[in-house]
């Protein structure tokens, strides 16, 4: 099954999933202002779903509108690489190809993109965004670190594409910076460690929905509530 609260005022992102799916897939996207830069879509082709998650630099409307051109062409780029079986690192350089030439000088975006097959492999590629995280039904937690450089800043980047398994009771949890960078009155991140503390934390069994919303509780305790960036989620189960 497929659930998703989507906050966005410019551009609404696509989920395509058959209720037919053995996964089981959760996203939230809250902006910090009335826009977000933050991107997300997932879908489902022949024996895999196709994911993507990521983040334009900057905020408020012109980091939204660099999302609304990038989010069309994901969605372009993605579901015509689903049908030509590309790999994920194919499916970002083309997206890079594109996008270079037309995005303004001051702006960049750090993406995720992958595919999950129904027997549990998954392949990625993560153009220098915060490190997706493979949660096992045993309570451990895999990160999977930047496979090459932010998409739209230089000409011939190249990425490198990585294959992990997951086994049933296993999630994949992808998030935009606005998760982990959260702070505290102090001025303390949340961040990876307390991303992974909360993941630990989650009630077992679990679905999506229910990680996601730990994973939001427990940043708005840490935060006390505020907000300061976009902040995107998207969990993906295996069952």
């Amino acid at each position: 099954m497929i659930a998703a609260t989507k906050q966005i005022a410019l551009f609404e992102p696509r989920a395509v999933l058959p209720v037919q799916s053995s996964f089981d897939v959760h996203a939230v996207s809250l902006p910090a202002r009335t826009f977000t830069g933050d991107f997300w879509f997932t879908h489902r082709t022949d024996d895999r779903l196709w994911f993507a998650l990521g983040d334009v630099s900057g905020k408020g409307l012109p980091a939204a509108l660099v999302m609304a051109i990038i989010q069309e062409e994901l969605e372009q780029r993605i579901t015509s690489c689903a049908r030509a079986g590309c790999d994920p690192a194919t499916t970002m350089r083309r997206l890079h190809t594109l996008l270079r030439p037309i995005l303004p000088g001051n702006r960049f975006a750090t993406a995720v993109i992958g595919w999950l097959c129904d027997d549990g492999t998954m392949t990625l590629v993560n153009a220098g965004h915060c490190p997706p995280m493979v949660v096992r039904a045993s309570g451990a937690i895999e990160q999977i670190d930047s496979t090459g450089p932010a998409v739209g800043i230089i000409a011939g980047s190249k990425w490198r594409s990585v294959t992990h398994k997951l086994r049933r009771g296993d999630m994949l949890v992808l998030y935009s910076d606005g998760l982990s960078e959260a702070a505290c009155e102090g001025g303390l991140e949340f961040g990876t460690e307390g991303i992974e503390n909360a993941l630990h934390d989650a009630t077992r069994p679990h679905s999506a929905h229910a990680v996601a919303a730990h994973l939001l509780a427990a940043v708005d305790r840490h935060a006390d509530g505020a907000r300061n960036d976009d902040l995107t989620l998207l969990v993906i189960g295996r069952g």
